[in-house]
C-alpha cells in the first residue's frame, strides 16, 4: 500500500466536477487532507456508518453498493486510511472527503 500522500497528490484533482471545491482553496484542501494524515478518513467512515445505524445514511454513503460499504467498513475496522481513500475516490467521492476535512479539521480563524 503507497502512502497516503501518494493519493493525496490527486485527490483535489480527481473531484467529480470542477466545481465541488473553488480553485482558490484546492492546496488549502490538500494541506488540510495531508497534515491531517488518516484521521479525516477514520473520522469520515465512522460518522457514515454512525449516521446509517440511526437509520439517517449520508446521500453517499446511500448511494454505495453492498460490495463498496462491506469494502469501506472492512478498511475502517482494520484501520486503513489508505484504503478508504481510495475507495472513496474510486466511487467518485472526493469531493466528500474534501468537505469533511474542511468542514472537521480546518484551523480555526482560516481563511
Amino acid at each position: 500500500m503507497q502512502p497516503l500522500s501518494y493519493y493525496y497528490y490527486n485527490v483535489l484533482e480527481g473531484l467529480e466536477k470542477p466545481c465541488d471545491v473553488p480553485s482558490s482553496q484546492l492546496q488549502e484542501g490538500y494541506d488540510i487532507l495531508y497534515r491531517h494524515g488518516g484521521r479525516i478518513e477514520m473520522d469520515l467512515m465512522r460518522k457514515a456508518e454512525d449516521s446509517n445505524a440511526q437509520g439517517a445514511p449520508y446521500h453517499w454513503y446511500e448511494a454505495l453498493d453492498e460490495e463498496q460499504r462491506a469494502k469501506l467498513h472492512k478498511a475502517l475496522d482494520d484501520e486503513n486510511p489508505a484504503k478508504i481513500l481510495k475507495l472513496i475516490q474510486r466511487n467518485g467521492y472526493a469531493g466528500v472527503l474534501y468537505h469533511h476535512a474542511w468542514h472537521y479539521f480546518r484551523e480555526p480563524g482560516a481563511a
